[in-house]
């Protein structure tokens, strides 16, 4: 009777529409910390179940913040300046235990930029000298940071899914660097004080809810079978 039943249900869930939506199983990982720096980051590979599993996408998602630091412009030329300037942070992920590419073998995600975009206009210098990064216009500036995002994600080729399943984990190395740009303006001297920084590496796999579904069934199938047996 309890192997009809079994049957039964094994056969609703084959059949069944409504179970032939994917599931997810997602791995979050945060980095934190003043560039530059880079963060070791430990995810778990997909298991199988000796192949019982199948493996449809694996995502990956990157996410910087930023926060706080300071820029300073201060013109010791002789002719005014103008210009834009650029102050956050930027950041990628690399790893030597799995691919990081996707379909067409190229990087699963670009680097991702938290930056903040100005303009600047000085005057030319009223006085200071070289190597004293004075802030006090009309000759020079400071922008205090503030809080700025950025992300990207992509999926992996699936030639490349062998690295992502077993029964261990592997490591994907989050690398970000302090970033300030002003153009090159000839006469500007600057200073820089770092930003704090945030963010998370993300790892999304992608299975078939059915298969999933007849594992967990089956399984329990066995131990129903065994009690059976020793009754």
């Amino acid at each position: 009777m309890r192997r009809a039943v079994i049957a039964a249900i094994l056969m609703a869930i084959t059949a069944g529409p409504a179970l032939a939506v994917p599931i997810t199983i997602t791995q979050t990982q945060p980095f934190s910390g003043i560039p530059n720096y880079q963060s070791d980051l430990t995810f778990n590979q997909f298991d199988d179940q000796g192949g019982t599993l199948s493996l449809l996408s694996v995502e990956v998602i990157v996410t910087l913040n930023v926060d706080g630091g300071q820029l300073v412009l201060d013109n010791d030329g002789i002719d005014p300046a103008t210009g834009t300037f650029e102050f956050g942070a930027k950041g990628n992920i690399s790893s030597v235990d799995v691919a990081l590419l996707n379909a067409l073998s190229q990087p699963v995600t670009s680097e991702v930029s938290a930056i903040h975009s100005g303009g600047f206009n000085l005057a030319g210098n009223v006085g200071d000298v070289p190597n004293d990064f004075d802030p006090s216009p009309p000759d020079g500036m400071q922008y205090d940071g503030g809080p700025e995002t950025d992300g990207d994600s992509g999926f992996i080729g699936s030639a490349y899914y062998a690295g992502y399943i077993g029964m261990g984990t592997f490591d994907v190395k989050a690398s970000i660097a302090q970033w300030a740009d002003f153009g090159g303006v000839s006469g500007i001297e600057w200073a820089v004080t770092p930003v704090t920084s945030s963010g998370t590496v993300q790892v999304i796999y992608t299975v078939p809810e059915p298969a999933a579904m007849m594992l967990l069934v089956s399984g329990g199938a066995v131990a129903l079978l065994r009690r059976k047996r020793r009754a």
